[in-house]
């Protein structure tokens, strides 16, 4: 059996594990550090439901990618992707939480959560680039319209979308902990950061596609004259 077909098991397990295991262990910790139900739903919702929006509006609208998985789709997305893909992150997110628990001021957050964004980024590349090699998932931008390899077709979208999203995402924990730590919430912040986390890493993942490729790469790559496949 080949390191292809090794990986494309991994990710046929994976999704499982996230989804049975890993999602409730997360949830259970969380709890466990918050002590507080309320907190423990929205340090898990944002990336949740980012990841249910962002990929399910890529695959069955745009076309930017498809799941090569015939089992629970909805057209061409999963219908758990949400939980296996923010279950993950919000694991990531309490272990950086725990880690910069005592970094409060606002110079301190903007690094502590740079360096959040600098992990994820690097972590859903792999990711990213190790499921299209083994083509779990198949994506449709410029890259692999020119047949790039893996990783250049993975780091033309993950590298700046899932650093932006880090970086939120590690904001947001820490406008939760001042909230938890002064017992007032606001809810206008809290749904502000989850529309944030929808739209601006996907807008500046535009912005650099239309620099770099002369479209807004959102959508299904479509060949452009003068093109060389």
């Amino acid at each position: 059996m080949g390191i292809v077909e090794l990986n494309r098991k991994f990710y046929n397990l994976y999704q499982y594990v996230a989804l049975l295991v890993i999602f409730p262990l997360i949830t259970i910790i969380w709890y466990k550090k918050l002590d507080n139900i309320v907190y423990t739903i929205l340090s898990l919702s944002l990336p949740i439901i980012t990841a249910y929006i962002v990929p399910a509006i890529g695959t069955n609208v745009t076309n930017l990618w498809e799941f090569n998985n015939n089992k629970f789709m909805m057209g061409k997305f999963r219908l758990y992707h949400g939980f296996v893909l923010g279950s993950a992150t919000s694991l990531f997110g309490y272990i950086y939480l725990s880690l910069y628990s005592t970094h409060t001021t606002l110079n301190d957050v903007i690094i502590s959560a740079f360096y959040f964004g600098v992990f994820m980024s690097v972590v859903n590349f792999i990711y990213d680039a190790k499921a299209i090699e083994c083509e779990y998932i198949i994506v449709h931008n410029k890259p692999a319209y020119e047949k790039k390899n893996a990783y250049i077709v993975a780091a033309d979208y993950a590298i700046i979308y899932f650093f932006t999203f880090g970086f939120i995402y590690a904001t947001y924990l820490k406008i939760l902990q001042h909230f938890l730590t002064n017992n007032n919430i606001n809810g206008q912040i809290i749904i502000l950061m989850h529309f944030a986390s929808l739209i601006i890493p996907t807008l500046l993942y535009a912005i650099y596609s239309k620099l770099r490729h002369g479209t807004w790469g959102v959508s299904a790559y479509k060949p452009q004259l003068g093109d060389n496949k």
